[in-house]
């Protein structure tokens, strides 16, 4: 956890304020368009499969070593896959999610991004309401593909 603890220090003082930039290289490293593609799929992946509660999904995109956060809240992975599940069980459906001003920050197999996000809900009855927030999110490539150990939600 003292991984996590070291992450989390990192992004939320850089959760603060997203700049609208297409790429970032602190490391020296550019990303490429080939690597910022698939960090993006990876990350709508994990976003689509929370909303709908498919644990199967989360269990290839989440690795065990899990710290997620939004204000005041931290949750392990056993508290992530539950809110995951009472999402997919509460009827309501994701319409639509976007992120606007992603950037990514390449450490060789670790990727820090940042970007806002908004995304429309529908509830059974045919109600629809929009959330915006602010989302910084780590991926490590694992064996080929990369996986979200790390995000915080502001």
């Amino acid at each position: 956890m003292r991984c996590a603890a070291f992450f989390a220090s990192i992004l939320v003082g850089a959760a603060v304020a997203v700049p609208a930039q297409t790429k970032v290289s602190v490391s020296g490293q550019v990303v490429d368009p080939r690597t910022r593609a698939e960090l993006e799929s990876a990350r709508e992946a994990v976003w689509r499969a929370w909303f709908a509660g498919d644990s199967a999904s989360l269990e290839k995109l989440i690795p065990a070593a899990l710290a997620a956060g939004a204000p005041w809240i931290w949750e392990d992975r056993t508290a992530t896959f539950q809110g995951a599940r009472d999402s997919g069980a509460s009827g309501r459906r994701l319409v639509d999610i976007r992120f606007d001003s992603t950037t990514i920050t390449l450490y060789d197999d670790l990727a820090l991004m940042h970007a806002r996000f908004t995304y429309v809900l529908e509830t059974p009855d045919g109600k629809r309401t929009t959330s915006t927030g602010i989302a910084s999110e780590i991926f490590v490539r694992e064996d080929g593909r990369w996986v979200n150990p790390f995000w915080y939600l502001k």
